[in-house]
């Protein structure tokens, strides 16, 4: 098995967890969410083959898999984990004020920076909501509150490295 086929194993796990997390989500706020998910263009049509690579939660279910984990019940902590990493992206590409990112227009360059840093928030947001429905998953609370202390320390340790930067 290649490493392309080895990080991208549980792919469509994953990406069956963010459109549950973004379903019923009508404000059009969500459709830049989705916009640089890759999963629709500007005017908002459906389009195929133009997500990232998912190496990330990947690792994580790989990980959980490798220990003799329960998958289906960190699939939600795999999908935190990629929204945490597509809002550090939002917001990098604001700060570089980089035109495009998987060859396309970013988002802030599209719907401005301001819209933009309102969707990088809400990526965040969203991850520590997904992480909540372990819970439904029979993960114990203390545990779900480990995890998400472990996201949150993650997410200061990359803020301080985009400073640094």
């Amino acid at each position: 098995m290649n490493v392309q086929t080895l990080t991208q194993r549980y792919q469509q796990e994953i990406i069956a967890e963010l459109e549950l997390t973004l379903k019923g989500r009508t404000v059009p706020l969500y459709d830049m969410l989705r916009y640089h998910l890759g999963w629709i263009d500007q005017s908002g049509k459906t389009v195929e083959g133009m997500t990232g690579k998912g190496i990330r939660p990947n690792l994580c279910l790989l990980a959980c898999a490798a220990v003799g984990g329960q998958i289906q019940a960190a699939i939600p902590a795999a999908a935190a984990i990629e929204l945490v990493h597509n809002f550090s992206l939002i917001h990098d590409d604001i700060e570089d004020k980089s035109p495009q990112r998987r060859h396309r227009p970013t988002l802030w360059s599209v719907w401005g920076v301001s819209q933009a840093v309102n969707a990088g928030d809400s990526m965040y947001t969203l991850a520590r909501l997904v992480l909540y429905r372990l819970e439904e998953l029979g993960v114990p609370e203390r545990k779900i509150l480990r995890i998400a202390r472990a996201l949150d320390e993650a997410c200061i340790k990359l803020c301080e490295g985009q400073y640094l930067d």
